[in-house]
């Protein structure tokens, strides 16, 4: 039985997001990704990825400081430039021939307001998000949220809207949307992705004129799924009736065997006050703690593709999830 986890090699040929590009300056920082770590530095105007290593006694170069548009290491004080090569040995003196010692770059990419790490080179690209330049539309950012779950579960859950009765009945789920109807899933032309289009209904708490009683508790809301190998995910949400539009973009990082960091962008038209944006947060941040409840409490962090869960009619765009990751795993 094949098996994805947050540690399989095969993640290594994609992209994957370590955090806000605004959130790395001048002090080292490290990020874990794929079970390696990583020290993310400002040197000059550009923000540096490498191994968080040094190659001298292998100390962590996150531990290090800035001086001089180099990177310092902790131990030894050996100091390495923006290309990651070394610059300065103080034990040596000032003139002295520096080994060839360089330190190992990651590809790297600046997109969507993240920094993006691909440790090989990347079988695919990013997911495309339409929403992102539209100027009618409010980013939300929430807060990156660290879990204990596979960045598969997650984004497995995320996909997944048959769960959203019995998970969410305590935010938007109704007991009027249990039954699924037939939909279709359409892969990308090159594979690494597909779109699901589905209507159903929600209850609709953050409608105020549901209070008042000029709209209905139940309200029809569309969905669109985009999904991108191998843990992205942009869920774009209408609701005619109030004529809300909420893409909310989902990028998992998989940090180690059992660590994931979520990092998630709310693309709202319905957002003009500070009191709306930490509400929208507020509510999204209930919705996540719904789902949090059941995937940090699977029996383990592994994502079988092929054989060991069953699956019905109402997976199949969950099912064409775990096809795709199949072939991550035999690119």
């Amino acid at each position: 039985m094949t098996s994805l986890t947050n540690v399989s090699p095969q993640l290594r040929r994609a992209w994957h997001p370590v955090g806000r590009v605004e959130s790395f300056g001048s002090t080292p920082t490290r990020v874990e990704l794929v079970g390696d770590a990583y020290v993310v530095v400002r040197l000059g105007d550009a923000v540096k990825v490498f191994l968080d290593v040094c190659p001298h006694r292998n100390a962590r170069l996150s531990d290090g400081l800035v001086t001089e548009g180099c990177l310092r290491c902790p131990y030894h004080g050996w100091e390495f430039d923006a290309d990651g090569a070394v610059a300065h040995v103080p034990a040596l003196g000032a003139d002295a021939t520096l080994p060839p010692a360089r330190l190992t770059a990651p590809f790297t990419q600046e997109r969507f307001g993240l920094l993006w790490i691909a440790p090989e080179e990347p079988v695919t690209d990013i997911l495309p998000i339409p929403e992102w330049d539209d100027e009618s539309l409010t980013k939300v950012w929430m807060p990156p949220v660290d879990i204990d779950a596979a960045a598969a579960q997650a984004i497995d859950n995320f996909l997944d809207f048959s769960h959203f009765p019995y998970v969410h009945a305590g935010t938007f789920g109704s007991d009027k949307d249990r039954l699924v109807k037939e939909y279709s899933t359409e892969r990308t032309a090159d594979g690494w992705g597909f779109v699901v289009q589905y209507p159903h209904v929600i209850e609709n708490h953050e409608d105020p004129l549901v209070a008042t009683g000029e709209h209905p508790l139940v309200q029809d809301r569309l969905m669109r799924y985009d999904y991108r190998v191998p843990f992205t995910a942009n869920l774009r949400l209408e609701i005619p009736l109030t004529g809300m539009v909420n893409a909310i973009v989902m990028w998992c990082q998989p940090m180690t065997m059992d660590r994931t960091r979520v990092h998630i962008v709310m693309i709202r038209n319905d957002v003009r006050t500070p009191a709306d944006h930490q509400a929208a947060i507020d509510y999204e941040m209930k919705i996540f703690a719904e789902d949090l409840r059941v995937i940090e409490r699977l029996r383990d962090k592994t994502m079988p593709l092929e054989r060991g869960q069953v699956h019905v009619r109402s997976d199949r765009h969950t099912v064409e999830f775990r096809r795709i990751l199949q072939k991550l795993m035999e690119a």
